[in-house]
């Protein structure tokens, strides 16, 4: 049972001394009977209280932490039994015991856990008994502690799991959370998607800065579903909250990743679980988690991750980075025939980070001390690397990578079998990146690992969850012996409008390479150049300050005129741009973004922009098109409007002095 039952008792009141012998006899049987009273009262909940808060030691927090747990009626009558657990995060100024902004009855609970028969824990997300914000995530300020939640999720299901009788395993255990704890379902459902089989997020924030006070990220909740494709997932909306139209956002990028298994729902109401009162909408959530404990959790074929810590596991694979910035590492299409892996300085198409080292550690999926031969590809030079490494005696192996992208397949050596190939990369005319509207044309680059070994031919079937993308093609591919190779044509059209909101401004596709039996799942984020007109009043930041409420943030002689090798912000009515381009003289991999908070009722909905890089071999006189928008918000509810447009730059060389 727990460690620690506290009953609505003080937990650090001290028993007065006691001097003689009588007494301390007297003492010793004190200490006996309350031992009993107190495992009676961990063991099942008290007649009067529909609930027990408890305490445990957190070795995270180096402390006591609180939790609430309601118990079924049954848990106390049937001794045998064991139980599903949903977890609830509560929201801003919320504790395990109350949240009164979400309205939630905690006294009428009770009644949905005997109706669900399963255990309920509300957890504590405070971090600091004087901070009423919890989970350590949000504005830059916000990330105020080492401690981080992501560390004490399983240590409480731990905890959990080994004090009372549950089903230990992710099939049995959902999260239900509101407003910022909304943001945490879907976050450490994300992390740990071994864990966890359901989540529900009502009224939840967007997106945070997530990590450690002189090392954080922002994590947009729409470009992250990646994480979540082994969640059963629901979001809970309403019509009348502060962040309607930011969570609408959210189920944009649902849709836009097209493989989540993604429920969307929203509801009359403001900023709330449920009615004063009520408790309707909190049993929606719970039905859909018991539900989808009814259903039998699939371990996956291939699975893909970003992780914006240094150090993390995920499915018993474990990588090890020095990343000391801002940024993620992102392992693609894993499985037992390999994996890519990569980082990137933001979601979802940011740069690679420099001056990485990975250390990457599979899960024993491999032959005990045998040899596999590895072959990793290179993508941006092509190179490609041929070793063989011996599994350990658990049947890991251990690669090492630095921060750019690559392709990696692995087969055991000698076998005559293939790990099939992977799209990893496409090719259009005059090296084009950008899908325009209508038609397009391009290839898909693949990479296989043994070329005389791959018998047959290769079926490569494109789609996209995007409605308003056409593909056709590339079908099958003639030759089967390929270690790289391009594609038949792909030709897709494409009549993506320009977004109003922070929806995903890329179209993604998924491609499906079969070869035999061996079928490998990859993607791809392909930009838009939109068909939008040339914004007007645009100003260049090369260090030099726009006026009295900006600093300079580009870096070059401070003229105000676009040069060779000055990295620049561009503004448009006051406004700094994000900024898009496929051009060969805008270095992309040096791009920069900075954020900035756009004043709404709340902090929510961050705005980012772009520092680039022209290249110092630029011609004078080149004229470089670039695509950029700016954003600006509705007070309340919060909205994001985003206004995009063409921005045509000309390169002048200083003149000499």
């Amino acid at each position: 049972m727990a460690s620690n039952c506290v009953s609505h008792t003080n937990p650090s009141a001290q028993t007065p001394g006691l001097s003689d012998v009588s007494s301390r006899t007297l003492y010793g049987a004190y200490i006996c009977l309350l031992s009993l009273i107190l495992f009676a009262s961990c063991s099942a909940p008290e007649s009067k209280h529909p609930y027990q808060d408890i305490t445990h030691f957190s070795k995270t927090f180096a402390r006591e932490k609180y939790y609430r747990i309601y118990f079924p009626n049954d848990y106390q009558m049937n001794n045998s039994s064991r139980y599903p657990v949903i977890y609830f995060f509560h929201g801003w100024g919320g504790r395990y015991k109350s949240d009164d902004n979400a309205k939630l009855e905690y006294d009428s609970l009770q009644r949905l856990v005997d109706k669900h028969n399963v255990l309920l824990v509300m957890w504590d997300g405070n971090v600091d008994e004087n901070e009423p914000r919890p989970y350590n995530i949000g504005n830059h300020e916000h990330v105020r502690y080492q401690t981080q939640m992501k560390d004490y999720f399983p240590e409480l299901v731990s905890h959990i799991d080994s004090s009372y009788r549950t089903m230990a395993d992710k099939q049995h255990r959902g999260i239900i959370g509101f407003s910022m704890g909304g943001f945490m379902s879907y976050f450490l459902a994300g992390k740990y998607p071994e864990m966890v089989q359901a989540a529900v997020g009502m009224t939840g924030s967007p997106e945070f800065f997530v990590g450690y006070p002189d090392n954080h990220t922002l994590y947009p909740l729409r470009y992250a579903f990646e994480n979540l494709r082994e969640v059963k997932l629901r979001f809970h909306n309403s019509t009348a909250d502060e962040l309607t139209y930011l969570n609408s956002e959210v189920a944009d990028g649902a849709a836009w990743d097209g493989k989540v298994p993604f429920e969307y729902w929203q509801f009359e109401g403001g900023h709330v679980v449920d009615l004063p009162g009520e408790t309707r909408v909190f049993d929606k959530a719970m039905s859909f988690v018991v539900q989808a404990f009814a259903e039998p959790a699939v371990v996956p074929k291939q699975w893909s991750h970003y992780d914006l810590y240094p150090e993390f596991t995920i499915y018993g694979y474990n990588v090890r980075t020095n990343i000391a910035q801002p940024g993620y590492t992102y392992l693609k299409h894993v499985s037992s025939g390999g994996f890519g892996i990569t980082t990137a300085r933001w979601l979802p198409d940011g740069p690679p980070i420099d001056s990485v080292q990975i250390q990457l550690t599979t899960a024993p999926i491999y032959t005990p001390n045998t040899k596999l031969h590895v072959v990793k590809l290179h993508t941006k030079s092509r190179k490609v690397i041929e070793e063989d490494v011996q599994a350990d005696g658990q049947g890991r192996i251990t690669l090492s990578f630095d921060g750019s992208h690559y392709e990696v397949r692995i087969s055991k050596t000698g076998d005559n079998g293939n790990s099939g190939a992977i799209a990893f990369d496409y090719e259009m005319k005059n090296g084009q990146r950008f899908l325009r509207p209508g038609n397009n044309q391009l290839q898909l680059m693949l990479f296989a690992a043994e070329p005389n070994r791959i018998k047959g031919n290769y079926n490569i079937v494109v789609t996209s969850p995007d409605s308003t993308v056409r593909i056709d093609g590339p079908g099958m591919i003639t030759s089967g012996r390929i270690s790289l190779s391009k594609s038949n044509v792909v030709n897709i059209r494409c009549a993506m409008k320009a977004p109003v909101n922070a929806a995903p401004p890329f179209v993604k596709l998924h491609i499906a390479t079969t070869a035999g039996n061996v079928t490998n799942q990859s993607e791809l984020v392909i930009p838009v150049m939109f068909d939008v007109p040339a914004f007007e009043n645009v100003l260049i930041d090369d260090n030099l300050a726009l006026n009295d409420t900006t600093r300079a943030r580009g870096d070059g002689n401070g003229y105000g005129t676009v040069q060779p090798g000055e990295r620049i912000v561009v503004y448009v009515d006051g406004h700094p741009l994000k900024l898009y381009s496929d051009n060969k003289f805008i270095k992309t991999e040096q791009e920069d973004q900075f954020d900035i908070m756009v004043p709404a009722k709340w902090p929510d909905g961050f705005t980012v922009a772009s520092v680039i890089q022209v290249a110092d071999d630029c011609p004078d006189g080149t004229e470089i098109e670039l695509l950029g928008n700016y954003e600006t918000k509705e007070f309340m509810p919060i909205k994001r409007v985003v206004h995009w447009g063409k921005v045509r730059l000309r390169i002048n060389r200083p003149s000499k002095q």
